[in-house]
Protein backbone atom coordinates (compact mmCIF):
# COMPACT_ATOMS: atom_id res chain seq x y z
CA UNK A 1 0.00 0.00 0.00
CA UNK A 2 2.68 2.45 0.54
CA UNK A 3 4.26 1.25 -2.39
CA UNK A 4 2.05 2.35 -4.33
CA UNK A 5 1.18 5.55 -2.69
CA UNK A 6 4.79 7.09 -2.93
CA UNK A 7 4.27 5.41 -6.87
CA UNK A 8 1.54 7.81 -7.50
CA UNK A 9 3.12 10.45 -5.36
CA UNK A 10 6.11 10.42 -8.11
CA UNK A 11 4.07 10.17 -10.87
CA UNK A 12 2.12 13.32 -10.55
CA UNK A 13 4.86 15.07 -9.88
CA UNK A 14 7.08 14.11 -12.26
CA UNK A 15 4.47 14.43 -14.95
CA UNK A 16 2.26 18.00 -13.85
CA UNK A 17 4.04 19.43 -11.04
CA UNK A 18 3.13 19.97 -7.62
CA UNK A 19 -0.47 21.79 -7.52
CA UNK A 20 0.39 22.83 -3.93
CA UNK A 21 3.08 25.04 -4.33
CA UNK A 22 1.79 26.42 -7.83
CA UNK A 23 2.57 23.84 -10.47
CA UNK A 24 5.72 23.30 -12.27
CA UNK A 25 8.16 25.85 -13.13
CA UNK A 26 8.55 24.87 -16.53
CA UNK A 27 5.46 26.21 -17.76
CA UNK A 28 4.86 29.71 -18.36
CA UNK A 29 2.16 31.72 -17.89
CA UNK A 30 0.16 32.40 -20.69
CA UNK A 31 -2.11 35.82 -21.15
CA UNK A 32 -5.84 35.47 -20.98
CA UNK A 33 -7.49 35.19 -24.54
CA UNK A 34 -10.24 38.47 -24.79
CA UNK A 35 -12.71 35.47 -24.89
CA UNK A 36 -11.72 33.67 -21.46
CA UNK A 37 -11.75 37.34 -19.36
CA UNK A 38 -14.13 37.62 -17.34
CA UNK A 39 -14.87 41.26 -15.68
CA UNK A 40 -14.25 41.08 -11.89
CA UNK A 41 -16.81 43.23 -10.19
CA UNK A 42 -14.94 46.06 -8.00
CA UNK A 43 -14.62 45.84 -4.52
CA UNK A 44 -16.74 48.12 -2.58
CA UNK A 45 -14.36 51.73 -1.74
CA UNK A 46 -13.04 51.63 1.81
CA UNK A 47 -14.72 54.40 3.58
CA UNK A 48 -12.10 57.67 3.99
CA UNK A 49 -11.39 58.37 7.29
CA UNK A 50 -10.13 61.89 8.42
CA UNK A 51 -6.50 62.87 8.39
CA UNK A 52 -4.92 63.18 11.99
CA UNK A 53 -1.93 64.67 10.68
CA UNK A 54 -2.12 67.76 8.73
CA UNK A 55 1.90 67.77 7.43
CA UNK A 56 1.77 65.36 4.24
CA UNK A 57 -1.01 66.16 1.55
CA UNK A 58 -3.70 63.48 1.47
CA UNK A 59 -2.24 61.60 4.58
CA UNK A 60 -5.14 59.00 5.28
CA UNK A 61 -3.86 56.32 6.75
CA UNK A 62 -3.43 55.73 10.35
CA UNK A 63 -0.02 55.89 12.63
CA UNK A 64 1.68 52.67 13.50
CA UNK A 65 2.44 51.01 16.51
CA UNK A 66 6.11 52.54 16.72
CA UNK A 67 5.17 55.90 15.82
CA UNK A 68 2.44 56.04 18.65
CA UNK A 69 4.97 54.62 21.14
CA UNK A 70 7.29 57.48 19.75
CA UNK A 71 5.07 60.50 20.60
CA UNK A 72 4.13 58.35 24.20
CA UNK A 73 7.77 58.18 25.42
CA UNK A 74 8.15 61.92 25.44
CA UNK A 75 4.97 62.67 27.63
CA UNK A 76 5.68 59.47 29.75
CA UNK A 77 9.66 60.52 30.09
CA UNK A 78 8.51 63.70 31.69
CA UNK A 79 7.92 64.04 35.16
CA UNK A 80 5.36 66.18 36.99
CA UNK A 81 6.52 67.33 39.95
CA UNK A 82 3.53 67.72 42.57
CA UNK A 83 3.33 69.89 45.13
CA UNK A 84 3.03 68.96 48.91
CA UNK A 85 -0.77 69.82 49.16
CA UNK A 86 -1.29 67.84 46.08
CA UNK A 87 0.57 64.85 47.85
CA UNK A 88 -1.71 65.10 51.15
CA UNK A 89 -4.84 65.29 49.18
CA UNK A 90 -3.82 62.10 47.49
CA UNK A 91 -3.11 60.92 50.40
CA UNK A 92 -6.68 61.42 52.05
CA UNK A 93 -8.23 59.67 48.98
CA UNK A 94 -5.99 57.02 49.33
CA UNK A 95 -6.98 56.40 53.25
CA UNK A 96 -10.23 56.56 52.51
CA UNK A 97 -10.07 53.91 50.05
CA UNK A 98 -8.30 51.73 52.57
CA UNK A 99 -10.73 52.57 55.53
CA UNK A 100 -13.79 51.67 52.87
CA UNK A 101 -11.64 48.71 51.73
CA UNK A 102 -10.96 47.49 55.56
CA UNK A 103 -14.72 48.05 56.01
CA UNK A 104 -15.81 45.49 53.35
CA UNK A 105 -13.25 42.71 54.05
CA UNK A 106 -13.34 42.71 57.79
CA UNK A 107 -13.91 39.78 59.49
CA UNK A 108 -16.41 39.15 61.50
CA UNK A 109 -18.93 41.22 59.23
CA UNK A 110 -22.25 42.87 60.09
CA UNK A 111 -23.33 40.21 57.29
CA UNK A 112 -21.54 36.97 58.73
CA UNK A 113 -21.79 37.67 62.84
CA UNK A 114 -19.35 35.30 65.00
CA UNK A 115 -21.95 33.85 67.55
CA UNK A 116 -21.12 32.33 71.16
CA UNK A 117 -23.38 31.49 73.88
CA UNK A 118 -23.04 33.68 77.10
CA UNK A 119 -24.71 31.74 79.48
CA UNK A 120 -28.42 31.18 78.80
CA UNK A 121 -28.17 33.93 76.15
CA UNK A 122 -26.41 34.36 72.57
CA UNK A 123 -24.34 37.05 71.38
CA UNK A 124 -23.70 37.63 67.84
CA UNK A 125 -20.46 40.03 67.46
CA UNK A 126 -19.03 41.92 64.40
CA UNK A 127 -16.34 44.76 64.06
CA UNK A 128 -17.66 47.92 62.42
CA UNK A 129 -15.06 50.37 60.69
CA UNK A 130 -15.87 53.88 60.95
CA UNK A 131 -14.98 54.57 58.00
CA UNK A 132 -16.34 58.09 57.86
CA UNK A 133 -13.63 59.65 60.76
CA UNK A 134 -10.31 58.87 58.39
CA UNK A 135 -7.61 60.94 59.62
CA UNK A 136 -4.43 60.99 57.69
CA UNK A 137 -0.98 62.59 58.18
CA UNK A 138 1.80 63.64 56.21
CA UNK A 139 5.51 63.39 56.81
CA UNK A 140 8.60 63.63 54.71
CA UNK A 141 10.58 60.75 54.37
CA UNK A 142 14.62 61.19 54.60
CA UNK A 143 15.39 60.67 50.89
CA UNK A 144 12.33 62.72 49.12
CA UNK A 145 9.87 60.44 49.91
CA UNK A 146 7.44 60.74 51.92
CA UNK A 147 5.52 58.80 54.87
CA UNK A 148 1.18 58.90 55.73
CA UNK A 149 0.01 57.98 58.34
CA UNK A 150 -3.79 56.22 58.34
CA UNK A 151 -6.24 56.49 61.14
CA UNK A 152 -9.65 54.83 61.75
CA UNK A 153 -11.46 53.22 64.16
CA UNK A 154 -13.04 49.86 64.52
CA UNK A 155 -15.83 49.40 66.52
CA UNK A 156 -16.40 45.81 67.96
CA UNK A 157 -20.37 45.39 68.27
CA UNK A 158 -22.45 42.55 69.91
CA UNK A 159 -26.19 41.68 69.79
CA UNK A 160 -27.37 39.95 72.30
CA UNK A 161 -30.59 37.49 71.55
CA UNK A 162 -32.44 34.56 73.75
CA UNK A 163 -32.27 32.28 70.73
CA UNK A 164 -29.05 32.36 68.02
CA UNK A 165 -31.32 33.33 65.29
CA UNK A 166 -32.31 36.10 67.30
CA UNK A 167 -29.05 37.27 68.43
CA UNK A 168 -27.63 37.68 64.59
CA UNK A 169 -30.80 39.45 63.34
CA UNK A 170 -31.57 41.59 65.89
CA UNK A 171 -31.30 45.38 65.14
CA UNK A 172 -30.04 46.56 68.44
CA UNK A 173 -26.46 46.14 68.68
CA UNK A 174 -24.16 47.73 71.36
CA UNK A 175 -20.54 49.07 71.29
CA UNK A 176 -18.00 46.98 73.49
CA UNK A 177 -15.16 48.08 72.22
CA UNK A 178 -13.48 50.54 70.09
CA UNK A 179 -9.74 49.88 68.52
CA UNK A 180 -7.53 52.98 67.12
CA UNK A 181 -5.68 51.47 63.89
CA UNK A 182 -2.68 53.32 62.47
CA UNK A 183 -1.65 51.96 58.93
CA UNK A 184 1.74 53.37 57.74
CA UNK A 185 1.70 54.31 54.03
CA UNK A 186 4.61 55.32 51.82
CA UNK A 187 4.82 57.18 48.60
CA UNK A 188 7.75 56.36 46.03
CA UNK A 189 7.44 59.46 44.08
CA UNK A 190 4.01 58.60 41.98
CA UNK A 191 2.12 56.66 44.07
CA UNK A 192 1.11 55.35 47.74
CA UNK A 193 2.54 52.26 48.48
CA UNK A 194 0.44 49.80 50.79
Amino acid sequence: MRKILALILTMGLASGGCAWFGGSSSEEAKPAQPQEQVAAPEPAPAPEVPAKDVKGKGKTKAKTKAEKQAEAKPVASKKVVKTEAQIAAELTMVGNRLAAQAARTVMPSKSAKEVRQDGKDYVASYVDVDASNVTTELHPGATGQYVGYVRYQEKIMECRGKTKQEAITTASCQQVKARNLNELIRYDGSTWQY
